[in-house]
């Protein structure tokens, strides 16, 4: 008898996975803005790659944020992350649902 695993199981695994993997590595993958303040002149850099782990403080250097007033993701960035955290867990969960019920 085989043993089967469970698809949601299979997703929530990988998801949490695959979010650990990018809110810890310093992987610049994601599209965004940066928008700096220098004195009383503030400029938007847009179409800079940001990673997940600089919103939680992680893989920052002392100097990374200096004259930083704030930096955000662009749509495009929340929808690669949306794809990668939630997307291709449910893709691979997806793959062993339909293996598991095949006839």
């Amino acid at each position: 008898m085989k043993t089967r695993i469970s698809p949601l199981l299979i997703f929530i695994v990988l998801a949490l996975v695959v979010a650990a993997l990018l809110f810890t590595l310093p992987l610049n993958l994601f599209p965004g803005e940066i928008t700096y303040q220098k004195g009383l002149s503030t400029y938007t850099l847009k179409d800079r790659n940001l990673s997940l782990s600089y919103f939680i403080g992680m893989g920052l250097n002392e100097g990374d944020l200096d004259n930083v007033k704030s930096f955000k993701l662009t749509a495009w960035g929340y929808a690669l992350a949306a794809c990668y955290i939630l997307l291709l867990p449910g893709i691979i969960a997806y793959r062993v649902y339909i293996s598991q019920n095949k006839k």
